[in-house]
């Protein structure tokens, strides 16, 4: 999540806010967690910062902690979301987690109890697939692409087209097709698989992005915006990641956290329509804050805007803010960034993290409290992280890393299964299975951490493709999917005969020829073919003996079964007879030349006029040498005969005179 809880006062001669951190500092400041460190990857979950509201979820009734400390009662950790104070973690059975400030019913286990300091389980969830935890309010994107919330619902933030808040989840209105889900202070955001985007709740500073500033207590359409790949939602602003790497942004910009170029003295300080962030290109991931935002570039660095009074733009530089993108100072391969109330995240390739801004109640994770950091500082002893997220003053991290699947090549075949599948992706060492939808791969090999070749099972439809390992299941990636596709089917051909010296045009009609790959006539491969359409292709037959042959046509998902309506009917052809004249008492030695003949002294069979010649002996499929036999005075065809298949007559190649 990237989120928050907070009051402030706008004054309209300029530019003040005053923000409430979420912990008491006096407190804080008063009591010191140290507990012992924890290593994402051994405990499942991690948790670090302020922890009035137990939302570091370890049992203990600590204030904060300054270094991370284990989440308890948690494996199998698929993702995590830091809210305002309270948290939540996804688990690979598709089931929820949540533990925190319960004050709203954001913990969703239908008790509205004050706090959790365990995680608890989040009531009637099942086929989660995504979490955001917002300000007050938690959301849950289920993998049949609709979403449920639960917790504070006086702005509308849950979308059920109330303001009644729910201690269970209950439906977001009228949502379907939804690929991704961002929860703010007081709103929600989803991104449909159109890439076009949805908002709901609070919206005093054009936070949804519809135009006006009325708050919704159901999704409404975000203007403007198409081709979005990522969504984040910070305390009053929102982001949008764009597929071709730039960046929108809208709500709040009283710290210049929208990025936009060119603000004048007078102007609104916000936007209720998306505006794009100024300067920002090939961008892979994004992260909205309390009052600034984060970019995560593909060279795996990461740029800042907006407020900067606690060095949460990371840049070395303590302002009161910036309103153009500025580049966090000292960070590489970044593989992931998260945006608190006042502090940034980002996760190394590595399994570490860096954290910077606000220090109040240990939330840099750095083992020290107080003040800020205007440069990342390393979190303590965190390593084997895969995932983190950043909250109103505390952080989560995720370890015990299951298997996640990020590619895979080709993304169709057969539906009679065989086809093999590469499946690249995350952590796949020791992978015990390989599931296509529900039905298993009935081989597989682990070729490392990264990459399986496996076996596609018989199938229908497009499905979802899950590696498992001992630590657990890998959640569903909607981008990831394999596509059954029906075999092609030959129907009828035209011509269903031709010489079998090749050259024929046949037009094949059928079923599925979209990416035909090869025609074949019998075991021989067509000419050349032409794919006209998905029911349509023509072919040229290729020169080979003569028969009747089956033509199949092969396309990725498998070939054509054979029927008695693919049969092409390869003739022989009696081109030349030299010498082409004799006596009539017969005898001579003559050659046939053409095609299709059957090699040796059997598979043809040679009549002049009406009468068979007894011997034969054909050397090539092009070359016959025959014994004239008798026959009355007189010119006659020469009909090649090979499997009950006749040459046509071809005068005068085919002729021979008896004289």
């Amino acid at each position: 999540m990237d989120f928050h809880a907070h009051t402030h006062t706008r004054g309209r001669g300029g530019r003040r806010r005053a923000y409430v951190i979420l912990a008491l500092l006096a407190a804080a400041l008063a009591l010191s967690a140290h507990a012992p460190r924890a290593s994402a990857a051994s405990n499942g979950a991690v948790s670090w910062g302020a922890n009035l509201d137990r939302q570091l979820g370890d049992g203990s009734s600590e204030a904060f902690s300054d270094v991370p400390v284990a989440v308890r009662e948690l494996s199998g950790v698929s993702a995590v979301s830091a809210g305002g104070r309270h948290s939540l973690a996804l688990l690979s059975n598709g089931t929820v987690m949540a533990w925190g400030d319960d004050a709203s019913g954001q913990l969703g286990d239908g008790m509205s109890e004050s706090v959790s300091s365990v995680p608890v389980a989040v009531s009637g969830l099942s086929g989660v697939s995504a979490i955001a935890a917002g300000g007050e309010h938690s959301l849950a994107l289920l993998s049949n692409g609709t979403v449920m919330a639960w917790g504070e619902n006086e702005s509308g933030q849950l979308g059920t087209g109330n303001f009644n808040e729910s201690d269970v989840p209950v439906a977001v209105k009228g949502l379907s097709g939804v690929v991704a889900i961002a929860a703010g202070g007081a709103f929600s955001l989803a991104l449909l698989k159109s890439g076009t985007v949805m908002a709901w709740g609070e919206n005093e500073f054009g936070q949804l992005g519809n135009g006006g500033v009325k708050t919704s207590d159901a999704p409404v359409a975000v203007k403007g915006l198409s081709g979005v790949s990522a969504i984040s939602a910070g305390a009053d602003h929102s982001l949008a990641l764009l597929k071709s790497g730039t960046v929108m942004a809208w709500g709040d910009d009283e710290f210049g956290q929208l990025g936009e170029e060119g603000g004048e003295e007078g102007q609104p300080l916000f936007s209720d329509v998306p505006v794009a962030v100024h300067g920002l290109s090939a961008v892979s991931a994004i992260a909205a804050g309390g009052a600034f935002s984060l970019a995560l570039l593909k060279g795996a660095t990461v740029m800042a805007w907006g407020a900067d009074s606690r060095g949460q733009l990371g840049n070395g530089v303590s302002a009161t803010e910036f309103e153009a993108p500025v580049a966090v100072s000292g960070l590489s391969t970044v593989s992931a960034i998260s945006a608190g109330e006042q502090h940034g995240v980002a996760l190394l390739a590595d399994g570490t993290a860096m954290d910077w801004g606000a220090n109040e109640d240990g939330i840099l994770g750095d083992g020290a409290s107080g003040g800020f950091s205007d440069t990342p500082v390393a979190v303590s002893g965190l390593s084997g992280a895969v995932g983190v997220s950043a909250g109103g003053a505390h952080t989560l991290a995720f370890g015990t890393p299951i298997p996640t699947v990020t590619h895979m090549a080709p993304e169709s075949g057969a539906a009679a299964g065989g086809t093999a599948v590469t499946i690249t992706g995350l952590e796949l060492a020791g992978a015990t299975a390989v599931r296509f939808g529900s039905a298993q791969a009935p081989s597989f090999t682990v070729d490392s951490s990264t990459s399986i070749t496996a076996v596609a099972p018989a199938g229908t439809g497009t499905v979802y493709v899950t590696v498992t390992t001992p630590a657990g299941t890998s959640a569903i990636n909607r981008s990831v999917h394999f596509a059954y596709m029906p075999a092609p089917a030959v129907k009828r051909l035209s011509p269903d005969s031709g010489s079998a010296a090749g050259g024929t045009a046949v037009t094949i009609t059928g079923t599925n020829f979209t990416g035909a790959s090869a025609v074949m006539f019998g075991t021989t491969a067509a000419s050349s073919f032409t794919v006209n359409s998905s029911t349509s292709i023509t072919a040229v037959s290729p020169a080979q003996t003569a028969a009747t042959v089956d033509v199949t046509v092969t396309v990725p998902s498998g070939t054509s079964a054979i029927s008695t309506k693919d049969h092409f009917k390869l003739t022989p052809t009696v081109a030349g007879v030299s010498p082409n004249a004799g006596l009539p008492a017969g005898g001579e030695s003559v050659t046939i030349t053409g095609a299709g003949f059957a090699p040796g002294a059997t598979g043809t069979t040679f009549t002049f006029g009406s009468t068979k010649a007894k011997m034969v002996e054909c050397a090539t499929a092009t070359e016959c040498t025959v014994v004239v036999p008798p026959h009355k005075a007189g010119t006659v065809d020469v009909i090649a005969t090979v499997i009950k298949l006749k040459s046509a007559k071809s005068p005068p190649g085919d002729q021979f005179t008896y004289g």
